[in-house]
């Protein structure tokens, strides 16, 4: 196929350019077809001849050309992110939390704009915040964060894929995009969902899977809980040993949730008492304001509720009874997989 300079200088929707054009599939493997020809239409034209197709969970649920965002380069397809935020190393863990609770950010990287010297996540202040009141107030943000040594990143090129590969690898959800040392972006699991969210909206799956179907493919399924009776550090003990992001609450014939940014926003922020010392009744989620979905909903639906609600994780109820828990990464490992 002619490369770009040599192409006819015709607008690709023209029935004329399309005419003088040879079909494409006659040219390439349709997968590998779709992947290029979806990049000349958005001018992007990366090169694809060295993707492993036949390994990618996007091509073995579907070849629509609608899909093939997620070959294109990361900053090319996450337009409108939030500006990058910053804390001092001199910050306290406090200072930074409250800045996390402002901006509705789950991550900030730690240095001055020039150079990060590491990167403070919601998921840092669930496992290393010790159990002490005040302990907030008197750690810097250097004591919690993930250092730059330490610290994984990818650049600008980097696909959607190759992001959420690099998540899934590592276990966390928050993804510096660096170029020549400067922090372009934090790329988070919810700016993913957000494009696989708008891309299975204008194509659906024919054969969609039910929350069922998904339950019953992972490994606990119920998800990690606790009793009503139990204390904020007994459920943040048992987020941390499971590496679980959310902790359900059983409550007689109810339910609760307490998630990871219930811990920062209603715990960590205020810095006033020994978590040990909280009930989690007084800060879960209780049933009644929870959204839920039934085991016959559809995944992708899910994910849709999520993105615009703004939570990443959906109690299963059925019958009024809780049955399990999905969560964001969930869904996303089912629909993107894993390398």
């Amino acid at each position: 196929y002619p490369p770009p300079e040599r192409r006819p200088n015709i607008a690709i929707d023209s029935p004329s350019a399309l005419s003088r054009r040879p079909p494409i599939d006659c040219i390439l493997p349709r997968p590998l077809a779709l992947a290029r020809l979806f990049a000349v239409i958005d001018h992007q034209a990366p090169c694809f001849d060295n993707l492993n197709l036949k390994n990618s969970m996007v091509f073995a649920r579907s070849l629509r050309a609608s899909e093939q965002w997620s070959f294109l380069p990361i900053l090319n397809i996450t337009k409108g992110l939030p500006d990058v935020y910053y804390t001092s190393p001199e910050s306290s863990v406090f200072r930074a939390v409250v800045d996390m609770v402002k901006l509705r950010s789950g991550s900030l990287i730690v240095g001055d704009g020039n150079k990060a010297q590491g990167i403070l996540t919601e998921r840092d202040i669930l496992d290393k915040l010790p159990f002490e009141a005040g302990a907030a107030r008197s750690l810097r943000v250097t004591a919690l964060m993930t250092p730059s040594d330490s610290l994984v990143s990818a650049p600008p090129s980097f696909t959607l894929d190759q992001c959420v590969h690099e998540m899934q690898s590592g276990g966390f959800r928050h993804l510096p995009i660096m170029q020549g040392g400067a922090v372009k972006a934090v790329i988070s699991i919810r700016d993913i969902a957000q494009h696989v969210a708008s891309a299975l909206s204008k194509a659906p799956l024919s054969e969609p899977t039910t929350v069922e179907e998904l339950m019953a493919a992972k490994e606990g399924g119920f998800g990690t809980g606790v009793s009503s009776s139990a204390s904020v550090g007994d459920a943040v003990k048992l987020m941390r040993d499971t590496r679980s992001g959310a902790a359900l609450v059983s409550d007689g014939d109810s339910f609760g949730i307490m998630t990871e940014r219930d811990f920062l926003t209603k715990v960590a922020v205020y810095d006033e008492a020994d978590p040990n010392s909280i009930p989690i009744s007084s800060i879960m989620t209780r049933s009644g304001s929870v959204k839920s979905v039934p085991p016959t909903g559809r995944v992708a639906d899910c994910l849709s509720l999520m993105v615009a609600g703004g939570f990443r994780h959906l109690p299963v109820v059925q019958k009024s009874k809780l049955v399990g828990v999905i969560s964001m990464q969930d869904i996303l490992q089912h629909f993107l997989g894993s390398k």
